[in-house]
């Protein structure tokens, strides 16, 4: 892995629609695909896919040291206009994610995954004067 470039950002106000899955990392890999089809279809059906606008991310809830992996959270989302009306149902939400973000960029392989996280939250986050607040990290896939 390449050595990455890790900057602080304030995040201006990003509303996303999310599919949220509860499990193991193992099993989100597993679902994921549908989970993106789902947050898709919802989103063309609601015309709010932006072309070249539009963000996808997966958004981590739960510390995976701490939390049972069983009941791990992660969400698969994309960024839509903030002033679309979403109507929620039993499979898509939304919400907004703002403020200040640690912003790591990483050209990584599979394989070399689990190592970008640990650089982040080991020898980025904390050491040093950053200070985290509570709040939950997401990848933004360009």
């Amino acid at each position: 892995m390449k050595t990455p470039k890790i900057r602080i950002e304030t995040v201006d106000e990003m509303k996303v629609i999310y599919v949220r899955f509860r499990g193991t990392y193992i099993d989100f890999r597993k679902q994921s695909k549908k989970m993106f089809k789902q947050l898709f279809d919802f989103a063309e059906k609601n015309d709010l896919i932006l072309p070249n606008v539009t963000k996808v991310l997966t958004i981590y809830h739960d510390n995976p040291f701490i939390t049972d992996a069983t009941n791990l959270r992660t969400s698969v989302a994309m960024t839509v206009p903030s002033s679309s009306v979403i109507t929620e149902n039993d499979e898509i939400s939304s919400m907004v994610i703002s403020g200040k973000f640690g912003i790591g960029s990483f050209e990584i392989s599979a394989r070399e995954y689990e190592e970008a996280w640990d650089y982040m939250y080991q020898k980025w986050l904390f050491v040093g004067d950053v200070k985290p607040r509570d709040s939950f990290p997401f990848e933004l896939y360009v």
